[in-house]
Order: structure tokens, then C-alpha cells, then sequence
């Protein structure tokens, strides 16, 4: 008589999965288009974006004051791009959720610099030939330390 094989490690996971079911986890800004009603009547009301991210800190979301100023304008960019569309119908939480998306990937689209061949030129170290000043990045200057081009 053997002992039976002791399980192995997928499935001691499965069965460990089988006992804690947990329910998928919201994204934040699921959850905060999900509350956007309650969060644009306390605005409303003359709350803050601090005091209204620091209650949402206190029921499990964690989010910053800017953060949530920025999610509710484009929530609500979104909800009324969406009710134009289809005034009938007001727009689900689920068709805000992807109409936000879509703008945070044209957004990051947008904020990226244009490919261009003048900046993949390519010099000599020790060259004196200098960089054109229309393509030089500006300099402020309490940050450009003159002497470390030396």
C-alpha cells in the first residue's frame, strides 16, 4: 500500500482559489464613475477635490486631489460627449468608462513629440560646430548651469 501523491502545486492553487473567491477588482476610475453622481452633488454642495479624494481614501480608493479633478472633468467631458450622441439614452457607466480610455490613449498620442530627423543628428564628440539655436531645448536659467558645458 502506497500513499496517494501528494498534490500537486496547481492544484493546491485551484483549490485554495475554489475556497477565497474574490470578486474582480474595480479599477479606481471605475469606481469613481460608478460614485460620479454623489461626488458631482458634493462639489456641488462647495467640497473640495482634497476633501472629496481624502473620504475616497477613507473608503478604499485611493486617489490624489488632482487625480480626481482630472477624472471627474474627463468623466464628464465623456458623458456629455455620449448623451449628444444618443440624447434618448443616457450613457452607461460602461461606455464612459471606454469613452475615458480612448482619451487617455489620444491624450498620450498627442503629448508625444513629433519624430523629426534634426534631432538624430549625429556630431563628432569635440566638434565646434554648434547646435542651431531653433533646435537647441530651452534653457531657464535657474536650472542650466553654464559651467558644466565646459
Amino acid at each position: 500500500m502506497s500513499d496517494p501523491a501528494p498534490p500537486t502545486l496547481a492544484e493546491r492553487l485551484e483549490q485554495r482559489v475554489a475556497e477565497h473567491s474574490v470578486p474582480p477588482r474595480a479599477s479606481c476610475l471605475q469606481q469613481i464613475i460608478a460614485a460620479r453622481g454623489m461626488l458631482r452633488s458634493l462639489r456641488d454642495k462647495g467640497y473640495n477635490s482634497a476633501q472629496l479624494a481624502a473620504w475616497l481614501e477613507e473608503c478604499g480608493v485611493p486617489v490624489r486631489a488632482g487625480t480626481l479633478r482630472a477624472y471627474l472633468a474627463r468623466i464628464d467631458r465623456a458623458e456629455r460627449a455620449l448623451a449628444a450622441e444618443s440624447p434618448e439614452t443616457p450613457p452607461s457607466d460602461r461606455e464612459i468608462l471606454a469613452a475615458c480610455r480612448q482619451g487617455f490613449i489620444r491624450d498620450a498620442a498627442r503629448s508625444r513629440p513629433p519624430a523629426s530627423r534634426a534631432s538624430h543628428t549625429h556630431r563628432a564628440s569635440g566638434s565646434a560646430q554648434a547646435a542651431s539655436p531653433a533646435f537647441a531645448p530651452p534653457m531657464s536659467s535657474l536650472t542650466h548651469n553654464p559651467h558644466r558645458d565646459l
